[in-house]
């Protein structure tokens, strides 16, 4: 792998940024199922990811920013396509309430996949983000998805222009704040309703911010490289980005909720 630029990134690769495109509030044209299920996923809802800088290289911990891009692109699809139904769901046979619920558990999902991309952006400079200590677990994990974004906030951050500042960090922290709110929605508990929140501004500066973070990270690799320094190739677990680190972590990292 060889980083030089937005060029060569993941976004380069769509005829359009995902991000560019709105949510459509128009449903599209699919005949109503009756069967379709309208329970939740069962995916993960919240990561504290085992891994630190001292086990992965810089270069592999760029290598898992980019497939946790990749997913978000990939995810961004079925996100919208999410809203479309939850705002027009007896076009494809579901009642107000299943549609609503279920969007909303789709979006806490997507906020797992930017949390995912944020600490491996920072795991690429060396900057683990600190843990909650004592207390419950559930605290605790609170306290690091807090400190995911105040990490980010820090001036001397190589992050902070990009993610720690302005309207890319107010909609980080907008997406928390709906990442929260609507966690619990499968459990039938009262949330605010979807259209209270623009959520095409917050999901274009969410992946928008993310997008810049990579230029940023793909010079700081090009750095190391031209440095000679080895630690920019190998983590002390062995092997490189490209030779066994496949998509298998995103199952096997230390979920919590």
């Amino acid at each position: 792998m060889n980083p030089s630029g937005l060029g060569a990134s993941m976004w380069a690769s769509a005829r359009r940024r995902p991000y560019e495109r709105s949510f459509d509030n128009r449903s599209k044209s699919m005949p109503p199922v009756s069967a379709l299920p309208t329970e939740p996923s069962s995916e993960p809802t919240a990561v504290l990811p085992s891994a630190s800088p001292a086990s992965l290289s810089p270069i592999q911990a760029f290598h898992r920013f980019e497939q946790a891009c990749q997913r978000l692109r990939w995810k961004y699809i079925d996100l919208e396509s999410s809203y479309q139904r939850a705002l027009s769901p007896q076009d494809y046979g579901f009642s107000a309430q299943d549609a609503e619920v279920n969007f909303k558990v789709d979006f806490h999902e997507f906020y797992v996949r930017i949390e995912q991309a944020l600490v491996f952006v920072l795991f690429v400079f060396g900057i683990t983000v600190p843990r909650g200590s004592g207390g419950p677990r559930s605290q605790a994990a609170h306290t690091y998805h807090h400190n995911v974004l105040k990490t980010l906030e820090e001036e001397d951050n190589p992050l902070f222009e990009a993610l720690g500042r302005g309207d890319v960090n107010h909609a980080l922290w907008k997406a928390k704040e709906l990442r929260n709110r609507w966690k619990d929605a499968a459990e039938g508990r009262e949330t605010p309703p979807l259209k209270m929140y623009d959520l095409t501004w917050i999901v274009r500066q969410v992946l928008g911010g993310l997008e810049v973070s990579y230029g940023i990270a793909a010079g700081r690799i090009e750095q190391l490289r031209m440095e000679g320094d080895g630690l920019a190739e190998n983590g002390s677990s062995g092997g490189d980005a490209e030779n066994g680190d496949g998509w298998e972590w995103m199952v096997e990292m230390d979920w919590e909720a």
